[in-house]
């Protein structure tokens, strides 16, 4: 489901488990950080705790649960919010009505997210105090349409991730840049959301269509996101059993290579 979908009657629709909010007008500035989840419940907290910890004031969170059926995440993400929502301009949680998978969750979180720049992170994984401050800085500062920071990869595996400057004619052979980024809400329009692939790299498809709609995103070289690595990962189930099919997908969907 592509964000010009989103809105077609025909499309299952979130529904509002939970929301609490300010009064008072919208802070300027703010930042949305929408928490995706689907079977997570023993991470949710850990993600979310992070998320709380941000040195960044004002944030609008958004958490939406893709019809965990084998364990507790809704219930998890409900009361995490009930118990934490002073510490957000506002907190929702969304529930989807059937599994969608991730693209579907994120287009339903940025949907609802209010602030004019977003910021995706899977429930799995965890980001530094800083991430929120220091990727809008650059996101201000520099005129780009999104930016995005050096992981760090923990769990089963540890080590620093792959990511490096913006160059579209890399990225073209390799996808570096994560989906935990902070975008522009108008700029995730644009390039049309994010589209549903039966395997996976819906991430590295988003970035090549943010290519292809001409947007351009930033680098800020420090270590501000955790992904963890497990053996129930999506990466490490579905696309790497589905590497070579999905190469050829991304070349259907992009002929020039997201130039």
């Amino acid at each position: 489901m592509s964000a010009a979908d989103w809105k077609k009657p025909w499309s299952p629709r979130p529904v509002e488990a939970f929301r609490a909010a300010r009064k008072g007008k919208k802070p300027a500035g703010l930042i949305s950080v929408c928490v995706t989840v689907y079977n997570y419940a023993d991470y949710l907290a850990d993600c979310l705790n992070s998320v709380a910890a941000q040195t960044a004031p004002d944030l609008d969170l958004v958490i939406v649960d893709d019809k965990s059926e084998r364990d507790e995440s809704l219930a998890v993400a409900i009361d995490w919010a009930r118990e934490h929502a002073a510490r957000f301009h506002r907190v929702q949680v969304l529930a989807m009505p059937c599994n969608q998978g991730p693209a579907a969750a994120r287009n339903a979180a940025f949907d609802a997210a209010i602030g004019e720049s977003v910021f995706i992170v899977d429930a799995d994984n965890e980001l530094y105090p800083r991430c929120m401050a220091r990727l809008q800085a650059a996101l201000q500062n520099g005129g780009f349409d999104a930016t995005y920071a050096q992981l760090e990869y923990f769990g089963t595996e540890r080590r620093i991730g792959s990511a490096d400057m913006w160059d579209p004619a890399v990225i073209a052979e390799e996808n570096y840049v994560d989906v935990m980024a902070l975008v522009k809400k108008a700029a995730w329009a644009k390039a049309g959301g994010f589209s549903h692939i039966e395997e996976g790299w819906e991430d590295y498809d988003f970035w090549l269509k943010f290519i292809d709609a001409g947007l351009v995103a930033g680098y800020v070289p420090e270590i501000l996101c955790r992904y963890r690595v497990h053996g129930k990962s999506r990466t490490h189930t579905d696309a790497y059993a589905a590497h070579e099919k999905l190469r050829a997908i991304m070349a259907y969907r992009h002929p020039h290579g997201g130039r």
